[in-house]
C-alpha cells in the first residue's frame, strides 16, 4: 500500500500532463546547460591556446586554408557550440527515452565519448589526410572537442538523471 505523508507532492504518474511538462522540461535545460558547457570549453581553448602553443595563432592567419575571423565566421562561431548543445542534448534526451542508456554522470560521459569517437574524431582524421593543417592545429582541436562533448555530456547526464524514460 502506498502512503504519503501530508503536503508530499505524489509523483506524476508517466504519461501525465504533469510527467510530459517536466519531461520537457529538464530536455529544455539539458539544452541549455549542453550548449553553455560547449561555448565555455570552446572560449577557454579560444584564450588559452595561444598561450599555452603561441604557434598556433599565426597560422589561422592562412588564407588559402581558413577564412578571416571577422564578418560571419566568428558570428557562427560565437552560436555553434549552442545549436550543437541543443543537438546533443536532444540525442541523449532521445536515446534514454528510446531504450534503457543510463543517466547522471557515467551514462553522459559515456555518451560524449560516444559522440567524439564516432562524430568528431574521424572528421579530425579526415581533415589531416586531406588538408596541410599542422599537426599542432589538429591535436589542439581534436583535445577541444573530446573535452566539449566529455564535459556537455556529463553535465546532460546530471540534469537528466532524474528525467524518467517515456513510454
Amino acid at each position: 500500500m502506498n502512503r504519503t505523508v501530508v503536503g508530499e507532492k505524489m509523483p506524476a504518474r508517466p504519461g501525465s500532463t504533469q510527467a510530459d511538462s517536466r519531461s520537457w522540461g529538464r530536455t529544455v535545460a539539458c539544452c541549455f546547460v549542453a550548449g553553455l558547457i560547449q561555448f565555455l570549453v570552446g572560449y577557454l581553448f579560444y584564450k588559452a591556446v595561444p598561450a599555452i602553443v603561441p604557434a598556433i595563432p599565426p597560422q589561422f592567419g592562412n588564407a588559402a586554408l581558413f577564412r578571416p575571423w571577422a564578418g560571419w565566421t566568428s558570428t557562427y562561431m560565437f552560436f555553434h557550440p549552442f545549436g550543437y548543445g541543443v543537438v546533443l542534448a536532444l540525442a541523449y534526451c532521445g536515446l534514454r527515452s528510446w531504450c534503457a542508456f543510463p543517466s547522471g554522470w557515467r551514462g553522459g560521459c559515456t555518451f560524449g565519448a560516444g559522440v567524439f569517437l564516432v562524430g568528431s574524431l574521424p572528421i579530425f582524421v579526415i581533415a589531416y589526410a586531406s588538408f596541410t593543417v599542422s599537426v599542432e592545429i589538429i591535436a589542439s582541436c581534436v583535445l577541444q572537442n573530446a573535452c566539449q562533448y566529455l564535459l556537455s555530456g556529463v553535465s546532460v547526464g546530471v540534469v537528466a538523471k532524474n528525467r524518467r524514460p517515456s513510454g
